[in-house]
Order: C-alpha cells, then sequence, then structure tokens
C-alpha cells in the first residue's frame, strides 16, 4: 500500500493488534523478502509501556504531565542540552547535531529520537528477552520515503540541520534517521530512529502509536507463554545478548582501567 494520499484507513486510527497464539503464527506476523524493506521495528518487553522517545520521558519525570508537554517545551529543552553540549561537552568543536543526537541516544541520553531497527529478529528479541510473566509487543512502522534521512550520505557532503529537520517533521509528521554505521551495536542492532515535531500535547494521538499521513503503525503482541519459545528460535539465528551488545571501546577501556588488575 502507498502510505501518501492512499491512506486505506482515517489518519489517528489505533489499528487491532495481532496476537498469535503460536510461534508459527507469530513469525507469519513478518514480511519477508523485499516486503520487509518497507518496515522499521520496535520491540518492548512489556505490552504496557507507551514507545515514547527518551526525552519526552524525561520531560514527564520532572513533573510535567502529557497535556503540558508540547514542541514548545520540547525544544526549550533540547535547546538547552545543545547549549550544554556546545560549550561543555561533544559539541564544543562543531559538529552535526543530528550525529551527535543519534550518538546521545546510542549512550543513554534522552532526545527525541526514538530507536527503531530493520530487523525483526532484533525487535523480537527486545520484545521477549525479559518479563516473562508480561506480555511483549513489537511495533511495526512504515514511514514514507520523502520523510527519511541518512547520517553522512548527503550528495554536498553536508550533515542536515537539526532545525531544518524538525522543522520537516512539523504537525506530527515522521522523519525516519538512519545513521551512520559508526558503532558495533548499531551495525548488528541494524538500527535506526523515528523522530516528529509534537502536533498539539503529548496527550494527544501521535505517530508512535497511531496513523499519520506519512506512516503507519501496527501491533504484534508476544504473549508470556511464547517468550521461552522466542529466545529458543532466535538462538538458532545468532540472535543473543552477546551477539546484539558487542563490547566496544567503553568496555574495553573499563576492562583496561587503572583500577583494573593485570593479570600476568
Amino acid at each position: 500500500m502507498a502510505l501518501a494520499n492512499h491512506l486505506e484507513h482515517p489518519i489517528d486510527e489505533v489499528y487491532k493488534p495481532y496476537v498469535p497464539e503460536t510461534l508459527e503464527e507469530l513469525l507469519d506476523c513478518f514480511p519477508a523478502g523485499s516486503a520487509a524493506d518497507d518496515f522499521m521495528w520496535r520491540g518492548q518487553a512489556n505490552l504496557y509501556w507507551t514507545p515514547f522517545p527518551t526525552l519526552y520521558r524525561r520531560i514527564r519525570g520532572s513533573g510535567y504531565s502529557d497535556m503540558q508537554i508540547n514542541e514548545g517545551l520540547v525544544r526549550h529543552v533540547e535547546s538547552r542540552i545543545i547549549e550544554e553540549a556546545r560549550a561543555n561537552g561533544p559539541l564544543r568543536c562543531g559538529g552535526s547535531v543530528l550525529e551527535f543526537m543519534a550518538r546521545m541516544q546510542h549512550y543513554g541520553g534522552a532526545t527525541r529520537l526514538l530507536d527503531v531497527t530493520s530487523s525483526s529478529d532484533v525487535a523480537l528479541y527486545f520484545a521477549s528477552s525479559k518479563y516473562d510473566e508480561v506480555a511483549g509487543i513489537v511495533y511495526s512502522y512504515r514511514v514514507n520515503p520523502d520523510m527519511r534521512v541518512s547520517i553522512g550520505e548527503q550528495p554536498d557532503g553536508r550533515e542536515p540541520d537539526w532545525y531544518e529537520l524538525t522543522d520537516r517533521c512539523r504537525g506530527g509528521r515522521p522523519l525516519l534517521v538512519k545513521p551512520r554505521s559508526y558503532e558495533p551495536r548499531i551495525v548488528v542492532q541494524h538500527g535506526a530512529f523515528i523522530m516528529t515535531s509534537l502536533d498539539g500535547s503529548l496527550a494527544e494521538p501521535n505517530l508512535f502509536t497511531c496513523q499519520t499521513v506519512d506512516s503507519e503503525v501496527r501491533q504484534i503482541w508476544i504473549l508470556p507463554k511464547l517468550k521461552p519459545f522466542v529466545k529458543r528460535y532466535l538462538a538458532t539465528r545468532g540472535i543473543t545478548e552477546e551477539s546484539l551488545f558487542p563490547s566496544g571501546i567503553e568496555e574495553f577501556s573499563k576492562v583496561c582501567s587503572a583500577d583494573a588488575p593485570i593479570r600476568l
């Protein structure tokens, strides 16, 4: 289905979730071959977690209600983060704000970027890896091709300006961001991000759970009884914690720190 101007369902509609009863039914929910190229996925181990970006959750945790969280507040908090990064951190010598945001999100910082993956296996891992007593969930996202950007792959070599991008997705439009493959985890997790500029408040329907003119989202539930079968299935495909979280320079540096004993 072509998304733009050819929607089969109203904007803001929440599709009925898929609730497979067996592993076979679950795997049948995921497209195969070239059809899978249209999709991005997000796996969450708890069905009841709302897939909001970490910056929205950080503002929530600071005492703001969903009705109070709007694009103006998000930009205000975000501008302070960028100012501090330029004065005291990784943006001191210039650089791309977009790549800084992608890196910060990767290392646990709060940004407006929502982590997704192009691998359904990776999404299934995150949906089933823990909380065996609670249903997990995989969100499938389809974003129109003209609302996608790849870091480091611009024809003129210039990184997109952060504020140009946030303006581009005003009105709640989605933007799919594919990062540069600079980190092993991003590579093995087939990582990407979805971002938007809030249209109204966070309490209103938005692209993270509802359909928009430029995107579609569906839910696939992972029942608790299926989680052990999913983990065994993924292990046969080499999808494990060790494969998805390879040791990078941060972990290696800790092993070689001044406090680590040397064993000869």
